[in-house]
């Protein structure tokens, strides 16, 4: 009776433990008999199965939230950033101080063209950052797209390159203008590239998709920006903003060769003329193509003629060459304008590749207009970049360039340019 009594103490007490300490326990009880006359001999053995754990929860309804209007609300977007650090310098023979590029604009003529001078820069301006969005909808996808860099003109440093949203074919922001082409630029180390390529980004609305697998068309509506000087603008405000869209659209055909496209975009451009507002009609045609002669020889060339469509060429934007006023007449006219260039790159390996570009731009002028206006220019370069990974590019040029007034007065300058960038 003893035994037993003892043996139920032990029972309690182990379960008693096991209570303490909240887990679930598994009790092996053993009896071992030996042969032996004075006792028998229990064993007692426990070990822990599983651990109880209690689920934390907390009432959502009673988190608080602080949000004003103008917030932006939680993304649904899938997000990615990117962005490109570029260090870029220059040595300028001529003492041209544009730090992104190599604007035969600006080689100095006659009187400005001072012997020795010359200049020296080293920066990062070129440097940007990059966020995409993406979301797959019931409506299609949707994706939405903004980039900066640091090139601006202002003291802030900022300068919008991208700002848009595509949905199905459409596209609605700031981006790349229709008339242009893309993939018919070459790889240059300085910023800017052929004067004489077209290259401009601006407000759109743009529908453009393939047909037919080799083809694609493009049609848009852009923001009518006109660069130009009248002396009547000083009677009314900012004349100079226009009140009709440009309407650009193109044409690509491409195949594993490489590509061929046509575009054009018409204007209608305002001025402020003998107290009310005249209109004139600017208009532009660029045809543009890209040959892959094989895997290590390539071209790329371009071609463009136009009225009242300089803003569209990198090397006169905002130079006021759109129009011009007629002094004799006091009327506006149209400045026409034409110009191409041509690119050969060679691809060693995939880490080293060798161009040469070659193009010229002229101007019509005007009898009325004065000697030292621009008439027409050249552009020559040939560069070499290595990249030993993807995501590492190191480049080296040299640019010559000359200008020509229309007083036939010519000035030549040289530039030998640098440009290391890491791209993430």
């Amino acid at each position: 009776m003893a035994r037993k009594i003892i043996l139920f103490f032990f029972i309690l007490l182990g379960l008693s433990a096991a209570g303490q300490q909240r887990d679930t326990l598994k009790l092996t009880i053993s009896k071992i008999e030996k042969s032996i006359k004075t006792d028998t001999v229990y064993y007692f053995s426990s070990r822990i199965d599983t651990i109880a754990l209690q689920a934390i929860t907390t009432d959502t309804s009673k988190m608080v939230k602080d949000i004003n209007p103008q917030d932006l609300e939680e993304s649904k977007y899938k997000i990615k950033f990117m962005g490109s650090a570029r260090v870029n310098g220059f040595y300028d023979f001529a003492g041209m101080k544009s730090t992104e590029g190599f604007l035969p604009y600006d080689i100095p003529v006659g009187a400005d063209n001072i012997p020795g001078l010359s200049s020296i820069y080293i920066g990062a301006r070129q440097s940007r950052l990059g966020i995409e969005g993406t979301a797959n909808t019931k409506v299609g996808k949707i994706k939405t797209y903004m980039e900066v860099d640091f090139a601006s003109t202002t003291e802030s440093y900022w300068r919008l390159r991208h700002a848009y949203a595509e949905w199905n074919f459409w596209k609605l922001g700031y981006t790349w203008s229709t008339f242009m082409d893309n993939a018919s630029l070459p790889q240059t180390v300085e910023f800017e590239g052929p004067n004489s390529s077209l290259n401009k980004r601006q407000g759109l609305i743009r529908y453009e998709r393939k047909f037919k697998t080799q083809n694609i068309f493009g049609i848009s509506l852009e923001s009518p920006k006109v660069d130009y000087y009248n002396p009547a603008d000083t009677i009314i405000n900012r004349a100079s903003n226009q009140r009709n869209l440009d309407l650009a659209a193109r044409y690509k055909y491409f195949n594993k060769m490489g590509h061929i496209q046509v575009a054009g975009i018409l204007r209608q451009i305002d001025f402020f003329q003998q107290g009310r507002m005249e209109v004139k009609h600017g208009w532009g045609i660029l045809l543009s193509s890209t040959i892959h002669v094989n895997k290590k020889h390539q071209i790329n060339a371009q071609y463009s003629i136009g009225q009242g469509i300089a803003y569209y060429y990198v090397g006169f934007s905002n130079r006021q060459l759109d129009a011009v006023y007629n002094p004799n007449t006091s009327n506006m006219e149209l400045k026409g304008i034409f110009g191409g260039f041509i690119n050969y790159s060679y691809r060693y390996n995939p880490e080293w590749i060798f161009s040469v570009i070659g193009g010229f731009s002229q101007i019509k002028n005007e009898e009325f207009e004065t000697g030292e206006t621009f008439k027409s220019s050249d552009y020559f370069g040939a560069n070499i970049f290595f990249n030993p990974i993807e995501t590492i590019s190191l480049g080296l040029e040299a640019t010559n360039g000359s200008r020509k007034n229309l007083d036939n007065q010519k000035g030549d300058a040289t530039r030998l340019s640098m440009l290391a960038k890491f791209d993430f």
